[in-house]
């Protein structure tokens, strides 16, 4: 019991947080990269645990997400911005919206596309699963929307 709340890498919110957003920005750094594969890679993915046992990842919130899917909603983005921010600024915590679930299994993640005219008017939204999370030890995301701001 003791070794596995220790191990429990949703413990602690603000660690797992952290984590969670370390792994957006993976997948906006392909974004803004154009590598469109490497960005689904860092949140649309399959685990093992450490003892070999395969983890079954949910696939993503249908449609499901593929690089020409999200290519073209860059494109959507982009008919209305200059392009994409990546910079200190865009990567600063307040851009970042956690919404745990009621029934304490996921969190909702808004992260704001920061735009360089300050519109910030359109977001990527993740779903985490917690339990997927504390099995791996990492935290699990799926990209459920990008898109403009609802």
């Amino acid at each position: 019991g003791a070794d596995e709340a220790a191990a429990d890498i949703t413990r602690d919110a603000r660690a797992f947080t952290g984590a969670i957003r370390n792994r957006i920005f993976m997948f906006l750094r392909g974004v803004v990269n154009g590598d469109f594969e490497q960005a689904l890679a860092a949140v649309h993915r399959s685990a093992t645990i450490s003892e070999g046992e395969a983890v079954a990842v949910p696939e993503a919130i249908e449609p499901a997400w593929t690089a020409k899917r999200l290519e073209e909603a860059l494109e959507a983005y982009n008919a209305g911005h200059e392009f994409l921010c990546f910079d200190p600024n865009a990567r600063n915590a307040r851009h970042t919206y956690v919404v745990p679930s009621e029934d304490h299994r996921h969190w909702r993640v808004q992260q704001m596309l920061v735009d360089p005219e300050g519109h910030n008017d359109w977001v990527a939204e993740f779903e985490v699963d917690l339990p997927q999370s504390r099995a791996i030890g990492e935290p699990i995301l799926r990209l459920t929307r990008m898109g403009p701001l609802a």
